[in-house]
């Protein structure tokens, strides 16, 4: 029987929404004007008549909700989850919604501005390199809320940085690696060193395996490029030759570099899919579904109940009701590994979940998440 274990946090990602896909960015070269479309594209849900969906609040006229994405709206990777999010929030709140894919760097801050010339009133970057130019263009737009999936800081009064608590999934990691690892080594893959959202994720890591075992060696390694999978798997293959039995990787496109080594060599690892399940169900701890689209409702809903808000919201094991992503496990160990054990399941809600629960932030640095053996 498979069911949510290791919390009921939830996303992807991702990574990471997680940040799986941090938000990199892709110079495409198609602009904003050739990739802006309306809901009722042909891979949209179609739009609902306007009596049969909720009307901004104190106003007859719909909300109007637009999506910026640096690649393809069908990638069935980060920009696919939030495509996927723009359209669960077109269902359950009846907004008029738009999206821009594949706009590139240099393209997006007029792509925001032509969006907030137009009137939408909630304007949404699906990655932390969208965050100078919101907080350029919330300036001249104090009543549009602009929102940056996976930002850092936002900006009082209108610009909103928003993501899954790194450092409470990152630190989940950790503390489940420390319970598996027989070799007393553990690795991570991951990449943009220096980056704050991966000086949380990769320093929570840490944390979380040195609260079980402080003698624990972790090792992580960031690649270049998040979507190569070649660098992926030279990265695995030098944490196997350093004897790490369970590798956690933090990628894009290159996450299936980890996880073939991890199949290849008997290494313990996470999933994202149930695909991967079904690839490598020895060795998957567990898989870890990313779901921005109660995260995007949430903060339409916010918006409309409250109007325009600015700085960092994180969502995690303190927001039950729009959770940052999903820990699936399989209890009769039908797929997951035997070392996944019920003590462990029970330890992880008192010792992860229900600490998070009471004190949901904490903060990393640089140093905490250095490459290298700590």
């Amino acid at each position: 029987m498979k069911r949510r274990i290791l919390a009921t946090i939830m996303t992807a990602g991702l990574v990471l929404g997680m940040l799986t896909g941090c938000g990199g960015k892709d110079d495409a070269a198609q602009t904003p004007a050739d990739t802006s479309q309306p809901a009722d594209n042909a891979d949209a849900a179609e739009t609902p008549d306007a009596e049969e969906t909720p009307a901004e609040s104190g106003s007859e006229e719909k909300v109007k909700v637009a999506l910026l994405l640096s690649g393809s709206a069908n990638d069935n990777s980060w920009n696919q989850f939030g495509y996927e999010a723009l359209m669960k929030v077109e269902q359950e709140t009846g907004a008029e919604v738009a999206f821009s894919e594949n706009v590139a760097t240099a393209d997006q801050l007029q792509a925001i501005r032509d969006y907030a010339a137009k009137g939408y009133d909630v304007i949404i970057g699906h990655g932390g390199a969208y965050e100078d130019d919101m907080i350029k263009a919330g300036k001249d737009f104090p009543d549009t809320q602009f929102v940056i999936i996976a930002g850092g800081t936002g900006a009082e009064p209108n610009v909103l940085a928003v993501d899954t608590a790194p450092w409470q999934y990152g630190y989940s990691y950790g503390w489940v690696a420390a319970n598996i690892t027989k070799t007393n080594k553990i690795g991570f893959v991951t990449g943009m060193e220096g980056v704050s959202t991966m000086n949380n994720l990769v320093g929570s890591w840490r944390d979380g395996a040195k609260s079980v075992n402080p003698d624990l060696e972790t090792i992580a390694v960031y690649i270049a490029d998040m979507g190569d999978v070649a660098q992926a798997r030279e990265a695995a293959m030098s944490l196997k030759a350093a004897g790490c039995d369970v590798i956690v990787p933090e990628l894009n496109a290159g996450f299936q570099g980890v996880v073939d080594v991890c199949k290849e060599n008997g290494i313990y690892t996470v999933g994202r899919t149930e695909a991967d399940v079904e690839y490598a169900p020895e060795q998957l701890l567990t898989y870890t579904v990313f779901d921005w689209g109660p995260k995007y409702v949430d903060i339409v809903k916010k918006y409309m109940e409250n109007g325009v808000s600015g700085g960092a919201f994180f969502y995690g094991f303190h927001t039950p009701d729009a959770p940052g992503f999903v820990f699936n496990y399989d209890e009769s160990n039908g797929w997951n590994p035997a070392a996944v054990t019920e003590d462990i399941a029970g330890k992880f809600q008192t010792e992860v979940v229900d600490m998070f629960a009471a004190d949901p932030i904490r903060s990393y640095t640089a140093e905490d998440a250095a490459s290298g053996t700590k």
